[in-house]
């Protein structure tokens, strides 16, 4: 699938989330958007899917129980996050609202059975929902001494972890 089919099926599934948790969002004209356009043909759409992600972030942290509701719908969008770096944001919301466990299990489902595309996207929200290793200092992080409390919550999936590797190869 190309780039252009791939952010197609991203902002539908933001458009469908935005309906499902009625919420509009306005494209604004931007000179900065149409300059950027002539060079790559895309950036107009991708810079829509960010704006919509991030109307969607808002509304999902200040209503936990809204990212409870629409959990699988925010979770196939999720699904859906073709950047590494964009998954960030909606994984952070689930993970607030839901709790870690539950999304990594998701993650995990989907790249044990999801689809190629699917398993890609878990692969790079993994990384955003796992539990980030914390460290008192500099120097205890490059000898590789995260604090107790942050090696208990990784301790806590290190199941989850292992059948995650294992999926993804």
């Amino acid at each position: 699938m190309d780039l252009g089919e791939r952010l197609d099926r991203q902002e539908r599934g933001l458009d469908t989330l935005l309906d499902a948790l009625a919420l509009s969002w306005q494209d604004e004209a931007d000179e900065r958007v149409a300059r950027l356009a002539e060079r790559q043909p895309h950036y107009p759409q991708y810079h829509r899917i960010g704006h919509k992600r991030q109307t969607v972030r808002r509304a999902l942290e200040g209503d936990r129980a809204a990212a409870v509701r629409h959990y699988d719908q925010v979770l196939a969008v999720l699904l859906l996050e073709d950047d590494p770096s964009s998954p960030r944001w909606l994984a952070a919301a689930l993970v607030a609202a839901a709790g870690r466990r539950r999304v990594l299990e998701s993650l995990l489902h989907a790249a044990e059975a999801g689809t190629p595309d699917q398993r890609r996207c878990a692969a790079h929200a993994w990384r955003w929902a796992e539990p980030p290793l914390r460290y008192p200092n500099e120097r205890a992080r490059l000898e590789g001494r995260p604090t107790a409390t942050s090696r208990a919550e990784r301790d806590a999936v290190a199941d989850l972890e292992q059948r995650f590797r294992a999926a993804t190869g």
